[in-house]
């Protein structure tokens, strides 16, 4: 126990020798432990501070002058200094407290709830240390649109909805005479058309998205208001309208403060001829109806525009995906006949050749499309008979279908001529060929085989991220680009992103909107086959990245439900090495060149580096840890957000690497033949809570104390 004591009570003593320094403003109130401290300047001697403290039993006001203290609850506080521009009161604190805490007297803070095109929910919060009892006002394009008396205690809140939206708000405390703006991105609609059908009668599904809310749906037709009905929907409701018409175009109009409307159009019925034969006198044929609607009407048979089938017309209802027969008299020696149909809203005709022979040709030869797309060929067969359809030399990964019409067919009666379209489903991953290599394969028609020829490429174009010109122009390319930021949006997962090949060391990272979310991504890796040769590990809430060395590559990712983000492939040095290279002006108009470094080893140091070239190039270096860091990555924005930036053939700097940094970001833009030099010099600013130079002086003081008890508690014991 002896031993014990004295080295107990060195280390209380230390403990309370700790002084920390804080900036106070004169309408701020600091709190330290159970006691609060407001401060007063004197108009007529600005030397003299008024120190007002107080607790939960007792109170002090005590006039001093700078470098002065005042001792209060165990706590000693000594005025350092006064800015009489601000009045901001620098203040030492030092002896024995456990927590320090500045807030404003009266404050307090504006988010928002909801956004809708009918109104705005908004939160207001007291932040501030004492009661607010004051009329809040808003204001939105500087005229008042609402005012309503509000008291609210510290940490207390109250939710106020603002009919109709404003894409920015004001709100201000009339009293106080302080105000809050806040500025809303986007309005979401409150009621949406979610689905609009036909049977006998129309139906329109009606959904609300917050508050209840009356809705009045109007059915115009031609322009005209047909019909009108009333609604009302609770919050977060469903709700089917019901108009009795067979109208099968017009538009749907709602009403609930906003007005939206909705076009609609139901198909007419689609008649396909889809089968003749003549024998001697005798016309069979074949009639389909290919629509969504029944057909009912007459069919008819004509030479040279009359009628020359017995009967001269027949009647006949065809219902949707049925198929009706029908046989007329006809002149013996017809070679070419029409087939008539028609009702009071529809008509076709179907010329027939009874010739033989058949012929087939394709239109287009070649196609290309991307990846999880697809494509067609249009295919002419011309002669009498039936046809059927083949595919010889596809990958199995493609499917192919063919459509006369909107009809998918694998056989067909073709009179005189018809026109097929074969479309190809391309998968999401090219399983079974290779990507931007041509596959050759071939279209069978009965015994005629049409050479075809297929290219693949990867996904099609996202958009660059950031406020730079590229994200404001319909800026396309068959693959991206190394060095640059793209908006990477999906539901589940993605195709794969074909890029440019790209040789060295690189990281392929992921970073933004999804890490705000709390959605956990995944980056895969793959080779141009398809296949995943790597995936990210990181865990939730952290940027997803993967270090790899294939030039030729593509990457996918894989979330949680509909997710977005921010996908960056850069050149990586995991160690500090020298790099050269020629930067060129690259298809976006730009010359870049981006490396993202490995910062782990330089923590608590600083990164020197140089530039030298033989042209103006631009430097710059940002801070890559944080994710709002990495949002801030924009390497050909105007407005700059990173640690240092400078223009010139001759380029040196440096930044201070923090004690948790991860990575640094460096981006080159220009033109020009480029060296890097880079050094790892001493530490650099770390973000610490700062002590005085007295504080280390009195622990190391204390330190030698000790060291000096247990040398006469050995010589004693």
């Amino acid at each position: 126990m002896r031993k014990v004591l004295p080295l107990f009570m060195l280390l209380l003593f230390a403990g309370n020798a700790l002084a920390l320094s804080v900036e106070l403003g004169i309408d701020e109130v600091l709190i330290v432990d159970n006691t609060t401290l407001t401060f007063d300047v004197s108009q007529n001697n600005p030397n003299l501070v008024s120190l007002l403290l107080e607790s939960e039993n007792t109170s002090l006001i005590k006039g001093v002058h700078f470098g002065e203290s005042v001792f209060f609850e165990g706590v000693n506080y000594t005025v350092g200094s006064l800015d009489l521009n601000t009045f901001i009161l620098k203040l030492h604190l030092s002896g024995s407290y456990s927590s320090v805490e500045v807030l404003k007297k009266r404050d307090f803070s504006v988010s928002l709830v909801e956004a809708f095109d009918a109104y705005v929910k908004v939160k207001v919060k007291n932040t501030g240390y004492y009661e607010i009892n004051d009329t809040l006002v808003v204001l939105a394009q500087g005229m008042e649109i609402a005012e309503q008396p509000i008291v609210l205690k510290p940490g207390e809140s109250l939710t106020l909805k603002v009919s109709p939206s404003y894409n920015q708000l004001t709100l201000m405390l009339k009293e106080a005479k302080f105000s809050k703006t806040m500025a809303i991105v986007s309005l979401e609609e409150l009621v949406t058309i979610e689905r609009i059908w036909k049977d006998e009668n129309l139906h329109v599904l009606l959904r609300s998205h917050g508050d209840p809310v009356n809705v009045t749906v109007k059915l115009l037709v031609s322009g005209m208001t047909f019909d009108k009905k009333g609604v009302y929907l609770n919050s977060k409701e469903e709700r089917e309208v019901v108009f009795d018409t067979d109208a099968t175009q017009g538009t749907i109009l709602i009403d609930y403060g906003v007005v939206k409307q909705e076009s609609f159009y139901f198909e007419m019925p689609r008649i396909s001829l889809v089968r003749a034969e003549k024998g001697k006198d005798r016309l069979k044929i074949w009639l389909r109806n290919d629509g969504k609607v029944a057909f009912s009407g007459r069919v008819s048979i004509y030479q040279n525009s009359v009628i020359v089938g017995e009967p001269y017309f027949a009647d006949v209802t065809i219902k949707p995906n049925e198929e009706v027969y029908l046989e007329f008299k006809v002149p013996e020696d017809a070679q070419i006949l029409t087939v008539g149909v028609s009702s009071s809203s529809y008509s076709a005709t179907f010329p027939i050749s009874l010739r033989a022979g058949l012929s087939a040709k394709a239109v287009n030869s070649y196609a290309k499309g991307i990846l999880g797309g697809s494509v067609s060929y249009v295919i002419t067969v011309v002669g009498n008979g039936k046809v059927h359809f083949g595919i010889r030399g596809l990958p199995d990964s493609i499917k192919g279908y063919f459509y006369y019409g909107d009809t998918q067919v694998k056989e067909l009666d073709v009179v005189q001529n018809a026109q097929v379209t074969l479309v190809l489903k391309l998968p999401s991953l090219p399983q079974g060929f290779m990507l931007n290599k041509p596959i050759n394969f071939s279209v069978i028609v009965n015994d005629i085989e049409i050479p075809l020829k297929l290219e693949v490429s990867g996904m099609g174009i996202l958009p660059v991220y950031g406020d730079n010109w590229l994200a404001k122009v319909n800026y396309t390319s068959e693959h991206h680009h190394v060095g640059l930021p793209y908006r990477v949006m999906g539901n589940e997962i993605t195709p794969p992103f074909a890029f440019e090949p790209w040789d060295g060391e690189k990281i392929a990272i992921l970073y933004g909107r999804y890490i705000r979310q709390g959605k956990d991504l995944r980056v895969h890796l793959l080779d141009l086959s398809g296949k995943i040769i790597a995936s990210s590990t990181q865990e939730r809430g952290r940027s997803d990245y993967i270090v790899f060395n294939e030039s030729e590559f593509m990457i996918m990712v894989e979330g949680e439900g509909y997710f977005e983000g921010v996908l960056l492939v850069s050149d990586y040095l995991n160690e500090l090495r020298n790099v050269t290279f020629e930067l060129r002006r690259r298809e976006f108009g730009e010359g870049l060149r981006t490396f993202i470094i490995n910062a782990t080893p330089l923590r608590g140091q600083k990164l020197k580096f140089s530039l030298s070239s033989d042209k103006d190039v631009e430097l710059r270096v940002y801070y890559f840890t944080l994710n709002n860091e990495k949002e801030n990555f924009d390497p050909l924005s105007t407005n700059f957000k990173g640690a240092f930036k400078e223009k010139g053939k001759v380029i040196d700097g440096e930044v201070g690497v923090r004690s948790y940094e991860d990575f640094i970001a460096l981006a080159v833009i220009g033109e020009g033949n480029v060296t890097l030099n880079f050094e790892k010099a001493g530490r650099g600013a770390e973000v610490s809570e700062l002590k005085s130079r007295e504080v280390y002086l009195i622990i190391g003081a204390l330190v030698i104390l000790l060291a000096v008890v247990v040398y006469l508690e050995k010589k004693m014991g």
